[in-house]
């Protein structure tokens, strides 16, 4: 077995899954898959990060990620896509979201903290991080008053806040 992390790369794009996977595969095991059925065929215990492109014709990305996780996988789901966020991703069981195009900097910086994050935290770390990451992934693509008004971005204030303070109550027992 390998001591290098194993990412999935998911895009019906061939030239932008094999991009992506050369850009890392100099540190960590790749499997490409250039469908969303041939995703969920790899998809196993042994994938750690899961590159997942929203936008496909046979299955999207948001079905993709709704078979990962039914079935019980535990990775980390990064949604690299040229679909732009809505309030939608609110229920996406995802860590992070990118819109595409994306650098190869971009991309290694966010594998990079997610492996940070696997090694430090725990899966209450981890649900922080995401909602953390799709607030701030919907400020960018709108105003912070237009998306206050919104039940779903106020959810996840709430939600991060909830988080916080059991967080913070969690590290005073220690």
């Amino acid at each position: 077995m390998s001591s290098q992390p194993t990412i999935l790369v998911v895009d019906d794009e061939r030239e932008l899954a094999d991009l992506y996977a050369m850009w890392v595969g100099e540190n960590y095991e790749v499997v490409t898959a250039y469908d969303g059925h041939t995703a969920l065929e790899r998809m196993s215990d042994a994938i750690d990060i899961v590159l997942l492109d929203r936008h496909m014709p046979d299955i999207t990305g948001d079905r993709v990620l709704k078979e990962i996780r039914a079935t019980g996988y535990d990775c980390w789901v990064l949604m690299v896509t040229a679909v732009d966020p809505g309030l939608d991703i609110v229920e996406l069981d995802i860590d992070d979201y990118l819109t595409k195009p994306v650098t190869r900097t971009q991309l290694t910086r966010i594998i990079e903290n997610l492996r940070v994050q696997s090694r430090y935290g725990d899966g209450d770390r981890r649900k922080l991080e995401s909602i953390s990451n799709k607030m701030e992934t919907l400020e960018d693509e709108a105003s912070i008053e237009e998306l206050t008004d919104t039940e779903a971005y106020r959810r996840l204030e709430s939600d991060l806040k909830e988080m916080s303070d059991s967080l913070v109550e969690g590290l005073g027992d220690e």
